[in-house]
């Protein structure tokens, strides 16, 4: 519902709980082989940009298991030194180290019978990476400083925002870790990827917000869902819900509109065009273009190749090589399942 109503469509209650919304064809793909992820004991790896929504996917994945009653255990690798990760993981016994006070249970322990989600493992430094690889293969290690072997029953699932195969090129990441991790491979879309699916996410995240925040809002103009459509999302889902939360919470009348918009996205398009196109070369700009231009009329016509030729006056033979040129994969804007076409 994106207009406005007599009465007000979202009051402030319980907040909606954290789930997996979408009506793109890809993601439904996803949401499809999600049980059959679940029902697995193999490691999987989540590859996407930040805020694509790795960790509520990772959590729709051990909900589905039979671990559901176990813990869900995260944490981010990149957010802690080498030393405190190291000990977080593992856990430490009393005097490993100074200021280890007491004997403590690393995440690996807190999640026996569960899943441990390892979110930006690609910022996992070396000797965490080796502790790791033993842990995923023998199910067991122990705390740092101490001699014990401690056997576990956990479920990894791993995220990421980088190319982990290109870190391994470089010599940043452990490649028998990749493969170890690399079981069952996810790639999550960016937003811009599956902008069909804003007006879904906007008007859930209204809900949360309102709920959030006490503030009772009766919907939000069409003519602003379609504004945000048209946004880029650099951060993606979790941009997306921090402005709307900071659209409910200044807005001045009961239904969002144009006016409670923040200014960098009315204003985007005019900055971002010359922000990218200064820094690139003509043959780049001209890519970037043909690449926006080629997403736009796939998306329009689900992936099919010979409406999208059709409609844009190209042989498919050119638009096959065209995508091969600029890496446009267009079985992800076709609905999962429908036949693909011959060259």
């Amino acid at each position: 519902m994106h207009q406005a109503q007599d009465q007000p469509l979202y009051q402030a209650s319980t907040p909606a709980p954290r789930r997996l919304i979408t009506r793109n064809p890809y993601m439904q793909h996803l949401l499809e082989e999600l049980g059959r992820l679940a029902e697995a004991r193999a490691t999987v790896l989540i590859q996407g940009e930040s805020g694509t929504g790795k960790e509520v996917f990772a959590h729709a994945v051990h909900q589905r298991s039979p671990r559901s009653r176990g813990s869900f255990v995260r944490l981010n690798c990149a957010a802690l030194p080498e030393g405190v990760l190291e000990s977080e993981l593992f856990g430490h016994e009393r005097g490993a180290f100074t200021g280890a006070v007491r004997q403590h249970a690393g995440r690996f322990e807190m999640a026996h019978r569960g899943t441990l989600f390892l979110d930006e493992i690609g910022a996992a430094p070396p000797q965490v990476q080796v502790r790791l690889l033993r842990v995923l293969q023998e199910q067991e290690f122990e705390r740092i400083g101490g001699t014990q072997t401690i056997r576990v029953d956990v479920r990894v699932i791993a995220a990421t925002n980088v190319e982990l195969k290109r870190e391994v090129g470089l010599g940043r990441f452990r490649e028998d870790l990749f493969y170890r991790l690399n079981v069952l491979p996810v790639q999550l879309p960016p937003l811009r990827e599956r902008r069909e699916d804003i007006p879904l996410l906007v008007e859930h995240f209204i809900q949360v917000a309102a709920c959030k925040n006490r503030r009772p809002l009766s919907g939000i103009e069409a003519v602003a869902v379609a504004q945000l459509q048209d946004y880029p999302w650099p951060g993606n889902i979790r941009q997306l819900e921090n402005t709307i939360e900071r659209m409910v919470v200044l807005a001045r009348r009961p239904c969002l509109g144009i006016a409670d918009l923040p200014a960098e996205i009315l204003r985007w398009r005019e900055e971002e065009d010359l922000e990218e196109l200064g820094a690139c070369s003509y043959r780049e700009a001209k890519d970037l273009f043909e690449r926006r231009f080629l997403c736009a009329a796939l998306r329009r016509h689900q992936g099919v190749i010979s409406q999208v030729a059709e409609a844009i006056e190209m042989s498919r033979k050119n638009l096959y090589t065209k995508m091969d040129h600029l890496k446009i994969d267009y079985a992800r804007f076709r609905p999962w399942g429908a036949h693909s076409e011959e060259a």
